[in-house]
């Protein structure tokens, strides 16, 4: 009873807070997204904290909608990758009735799917100035930084870490969550965001490195705390994700040299180090236990693509099938098989992959355009998303509730910000003009 009191009154409050300042909202339910883990049911329907804030967000912004274009008989909403959005839902819907378990799958599909593709709708409606997106990246940057530290405290035992990954060697810290996967999957993206919005703005010139802290205080604090997660956690594709994520944004900065010089160095030390040149050999070289076991489902995932390959087996289907295509003497259960390519062609068919690569190949396309403009964010934006493809070599960054919704901020970011600059440029060419005027 108690329980429902507090919900109820915290669905209250955030309805309250949406109503009043809707762009808040939006910045409260980014950095609280770990809340998918706190569950509840309404009626039959299972729910989460975060699904009820994204629920609130919705109604209000479709009620605003709704009640201005009743007023001025005009629609205000904006609906951009409009297509590529309602064909991810769209093929989302097949791979729900194709899949053995319809409730199961619905679920995803709800969470997955739906949720976040709204959300997105809803962002780039209403995050429409600068100060708006640096407030959410604001949101995005304190969860990294409390789900690092916390991670640290874990790891000096100030607080216990779940049964298991405690007693591992190295110990593993979970941070907020159950397992120790979901630190990188989540933080990653954020670190190498962060880094690279850091090392395209370079340090400069005049009094440069207190300059640069100065101006970046809260930047180096995500990049240093989540780091802290990502090392703590021993997330390994994530942190691989985030170093090829610092060598793309190299190549948009000044110092390109002497950052790929920094970057050598570190796998240098890396490798000097005993520990962790075992670590990285074990994952390419398949000698440790984790990346036999990915291996060995890896082969039975292809398995399941070779008897299902237009189709899939539908959303929620690989706990399901895997069981008549793994090795007999694989027993560890698995809810995808930790491989982005791998999921969307089981999940989602073949028309899922293909929708999924087209949004990467738009949010690049975007980005392309948009780096001459927005040099910092933009090449932040897409660090961002090359750790997620990284990170998706080794394991499946995307299917989870926080993940979900983090890789469409990630793109609503980047659609705000391609809105702002072509607001700009105009008027920048109209005072070329005027100058040019005046000076002849």
């Amino acid at each position: 009873m108690l329980e429902t009191i507090l919900i109820i009154l915290f669905v209250v409050c955030f309805a309250i807070i949406s109503i009043w300042k809707l762009d808040w909202a939006i910045t409260l339910c980014i950095a609280f997204t770990p809340t998918y883990l706190l569950r509840f049911w309404v009626d039959f329907l299972p729910m989460t904290i975060l699904e009820a804030m994204i629920v609130v967000i919705v109604a209000v912004w479709a009620f605003r909608t709704v009640r201005t274009r009743m007023q001025t008989k005009a629609c205000p909403a904006r609906f951009p990758w409009k297509w590529l959005a309602v064909a991810f839902v769209a093929v989302g819907v097949l791979a729900m009735f194709v899949s053995p378990s319809l409730r199961a799958a619905a679920g995803l599909w709800k969470a997955y799917i739906v949720e976040p593709v709204l959300f997105f709708m809803v962002f780039v409606n209403v995050i429409r100035t600068r100060e708006q997106v640096q407030q959410v990246l604001w949101g995005l940057g304190a969860t990294a930084v409390v789900i690092g530290f916390i991670a640290m405290l874990q790891y000096l035992n100030i607080v216990s870490i779940p049964s298991g990954y405690g007693l591992e060697t190295p110990r593993r810290a979970t941070s907020v969550y159950p397992f120790p996967t979901a630190v990188g999957k989540y933080v990653g993206p954020i670190v190498a965001l962060f880094l690279g919005i850091l090392i395209t703005r370079g340090v400069g010139k005049i009094k440069p490195l207190w300059e640069f802290i100065q101006r970046n205080v809260f930047g180096l604090g995500v990049v240093a705390f989540g780091g802290i997660g990502l090392l703590f956690s021993m997330s390994r594709g994530a942190l691989i994700g985030v170093f090829a994520a610092a060598v793309m944004a190299s190549f948009f900065s000044k110092r390109r040299w002497q950052i790929l010089a920094m970057l050598a160095c570190i796998i240098v030390v890396a490798f000097a180090i005993p520990q962790t040149r075992d670590n990285i050999l074990g994952v390419f070289s398949a000698t440790d236990v984790s990346t036999d076991v990915h291996l060995v489902m890896w082969k039975g995932a292809w398995r399941i693509i070779e008897d299902n390959p237009i189709l899939g087996t539908g959303l929620a289907s690989f706990p399901i099938v895997y069981d008549q295509y793994k090795e007999a003497s694989h027993t560890e259960y698995f809810p995808n098989p930790d491989h982005l390519i791998l999921s969307l062609w089981i999940e989602m068919g073949l028309a899922g992959l293909v929708v999924f690569v087209l949004i990467v190949v738009q949010f690049f396309r975007k980005a392309a355009a948009l780096v001459k403009f927005e040099r910092a964010h933009t090449v932040g934006l897409m660090a961002a998303i090359v750790a997620i493809l990284a990170h998706g070599f080794f394991d499946t960054p995307y299917f989870k509730n926080d993940l979900a919704i983090e890789f469409w901020v990630l793109a609503g970011v980047l659609v705000v910000l391609d809105r702002l600059s072509a607001r700009a440029a105009p008027a920048v060419d109209e005072k070329h003009t005027e100058q040019t005027t005046a000076a002849s």
